[in-house]
Formats: C-alpha cells, sequence, structure tokens
C-alpha cells in the first residue's frame, strides 16, 4: 500500500501579518498532483488542519475544494489548533465518500481497513490527546504521557492479536503529538515547567508499523516507522528550507519505505543580513528573487527609514531586526543568537530604550528618553 502522508496545513495562518492562503491553496494543488501521479491509495493528514479552532470562511472554502478534488480516501485527524467538533463534523457521511475526518477522540479508537495484494492494512485514528479531554472518556491520568498510553490500549492489543493469527496484517497510527526519545521524556517527566507533561515516549508506539506524525514542522524520523512529515510551508524564518510530505510504502510483513517529497512554494523564504546599503544594493538585489519573503537583519548602528527603503526592493518584507554594536551590549542578539552568560538586567528606561532602537531602527532623542524616563518614575511612585 503507498499513501502520502503530510501534516500542519494551518489553513488560514497569517505569518507577520502576510495572508499564507495563496500559497497554502498553491501547496495544497500540488499535493493532488503528486498523490494522483503515484497512485496514491490514501492521503493522511495528521492535524493542525487549520491555524484556528474557529477558521475563516476561506480557509474552510479551501480544505472543501481540496477534500473534494482528492484523487483517492484522505483519512485527517484533528490537531491542538483545531477544534475538534468541527474537524469531525459530518463525519459519518463524510465516510462514506471516502473522507474520514476524525476530530474528537473516542476510545477505543476510530480505524478503517484497507486491502492490498498481501492483505489487510489498518489505520487507527487518534486525535490530539490532552489529559483533561482523555478523562472526559474515563481515563485517570494526569499526563499527556499516560492518556496517550490508555488511548492506545485497544489498538495495541488488537493490532498484536490480528498479526498472530495473520503475519501480514500491518498496522498504522496517524497522531498528532510531541514524541521524544525515552530519556528525553524521562528527564522532564518531573519538570511541568517546561512543558515535561506535554512530551510522550516514543516507545509508546510499539506495536504499530508506521505512524503518521504531526506537531512538529520540520520533517524527520523519531524513530525507524515513526515519521513527521512536518509542515507544508515554512511558516518562520528559522524553520525556511524544503517542506513538503512523505511517500509511504508499506509491502509485506510490516516492510517500510519513506520517501521525502518536496513542494515548491511561490516564494522563497530569506534572510538577508548586513548592512542596508549592502542589502539594497541593485548587484545583491538580483541575486535572488525579490518578491521572496525577507527577514532582514541589519548591522548598521544607526539607520533612518529602514522598513520604508528595504520594502522599496523587497515587497514582501516580512521583518526586521537589529544586529549591531548596541544590541550586543545590551545582550539582545538577533537569529536566535545569546551570549554565554547575559548581562544583569538594566533599568526599565534603558530597556524601553533599546527597544525602541530596536523597532525603529534609530535611537530615542534626549528629550524622548527623558520623557519615557519620568512616565516610568511616575507609574513606580503610583504603586507605591
Amino acid at each position: 500500500m503507498k499513501f502520502l502522508h503530510i501534516s500542519d496545513l494551518h489553513l488560514g495562518v497569517q505569518v507577520y501579518g502576510y495572508s499564507m492562503l495563496e500559497e497554502q491553496e498553491n501547496t495544497l494543488k500540488q499535493v493532488l498532483a503528486y498523490a494522483a501521479e503515484q497512485k496514491a491509495d490514501a492521503i493522511v493528514l495528521a492535524g493542525d488542519l487549520y491555524d484556528r479552532s474557529l477558521p475563516g470562511a476561506d480557509a474552510v472554502d479551501l480544505l472543501d475544494r481540496f477534500l473534494t478534488q482528492a484523487p483517492c480516501p484522505v483519512l485527517a485527524i484533528s490537531g491542538n489548533h483545531d477544534s475538534a467538533e468541527r474537524v469531525g463534523y459530518g463525519s459519518g457521511i463524510f465516510a462514506k465518500a471516502g473522507i474520514h475526518m476524525q476530530g474528537k477522540l473516542q476510545k477505543p479508537l476510530y480505524a478503517w481497513d484497507f486491502t492490498d495484494a498481501w492483505g489487510t492494512v489498518r489505520f487507527y485514528f487518534l486525535p490530539f490527546v490532552r489529559p483533561e479531554t482523555a478523562r472526559q472518556l474515563g481515563c485517570e491520568a494526569r499526563t499527556t504521557q499516560d492518556a496517550v498510553d490508555w488511548m492506545l490500549q485497544e489498538a495495541r492489543e488488537e493490532a498484536a492479536a490480528c498479526k498472530a493469527v495473520d503475519p501480514a496484517f500491518r498496522a498504522v497510527l496517524i497522531a498528532h503529538q510531541y514524541l521524544v526519545a525515552d530519556k528525553t521524556a524521562d528527564a522532564a517527566a518531573d519538570d511541568i515547567v517546561v512543558g515535561g507533561t506535554d512530551l510522550v515516549r516514543v516507545s509508546t508506539m510499539d506495536g504499530f508499523d508506521y505512524c503518521a506524525l504531526g506537531h512538529i514542522h520540520g520533517r524527520g524520523p523519531v524513530k525507524d516507522g515513526s515519521w513527521y512529515s512536518g509542515s507544508i510551508l515554512p511558516y518562520s524564518f528559522k524553520n525556511a528550507g524544503p517542506h513538503g510530505g512523505l511517500l509511504v510504502e508499506i509491502a509485506a510483513a510490516g516492510t517500510v519505505t519513506v520517501e521525502p517529497v518536496d513542494f515548491t512554494p511561490l516564494h522563497a523564504w530569506r534572510t538577508l543580513k548586513g548592512p542596508i546599503a549592502e542589502l539594497t544594493a541593485p548587484e545583491n538585489v538580483a541575486d535572488g528573487d525579490p518578491e521572496d519573503y525577507i527577514y532582514a537583519v541589519l548591522t548598521d548602528d544607526n539607520v533612518t527609514d529602514a522598513h520604508e527603503r528595504l520594502a522599496t526592493v523587497f515587497p514582501n518584507l516580512m521583518g526586521i531586526d537589529f544586529d549591531n554594536a548596541r544590541t550586543r551590549a545590551a545582550g539582545v542578539f538577533a537569529d536566535g543568537e545569546r551570549p554565554a552568560e547575559l548581562p544583569e538586567m538594566e533599568s526599565l528606561d534603558r530597556l524601553f530604550a533599546d527597544f525602541y532602537e530596536k523597532q525603529n531602527g534609530s535611537a530615542l532623542s534626549d528629550d524622548q528618553f527623558e520623557t519615557i524616563r519620568k512616565i516610568l518614575h511616575d507609574a513606580k511612585e503610583a504603586e507605591r
């Protein structure tokens, strides 16, 4: 059996104020074309179909067109960004047309069978699990780890029993969770502050021949047979690079082949760094497509009208950051960098001044600085 595994569509998302609907429609057209070309038996959507639980009409229309035009069955679950009830609306009717939309958790898990030359391939649907949601079904678990374990109990037992009777039986799990190596989960288990309760051990997925995962926007395996397809578009400059999905083939006895599939966005995502005169020089602008999505990191110490000057040559300018002597002296580093040791916290007026320069590309005047100092002083006195 062959299927296309994608996830994290985030339909309707805006990035730095830019709507991604046109980009998303372009990518979904490529998904449909590729699935038809490969004669895929199914398209798997591993959660986060929408970017918000109350998606806009345009986002709903786009998903509707995608599902309507799909050349094969579609198997989808809700993610943490979705409304489970809205994703699952009409699921009984849609299933008759080969569109399997599982929004709400149910126990045992919803499952659907395909038959190929070797026998049965059963897909189990596990929408995003929260402990409080699982508790509504009778689970007493306090952590996501325990809740996922509880939700998967029958599916694992059923898959094992089917394989004991028929060695050609194969089980696929569709899930939207934060899976990590067991050691990582164990180390964080007691650290609720950093999200230890959200982590799920990858060994929890043992017993399935393939796990089609969503939630992490980067593509790659957690272990053999458990893959994140990544988001269909970057959605951030730190995550720039090839995006798409995975073509998965499951043959006899659970032999799995996974092939990355890249889709071409309308505009590339690029981070440019340097003095503004250098970034806007015609010869440098011509090195790439000026209409790419641009995030500029300026190294000048003093810049005026930075946004206007950059937007003149880069119409899809998404953001500006600064990495200069002043920001580094203040311990503010661009590109996600951080000094080995951060300096001691400065006064609020100085922090505001640094923030103002970072956002506007120019420093506060002496009069402005004194005004801010007075406002902060008066606010502190009022608190007393």
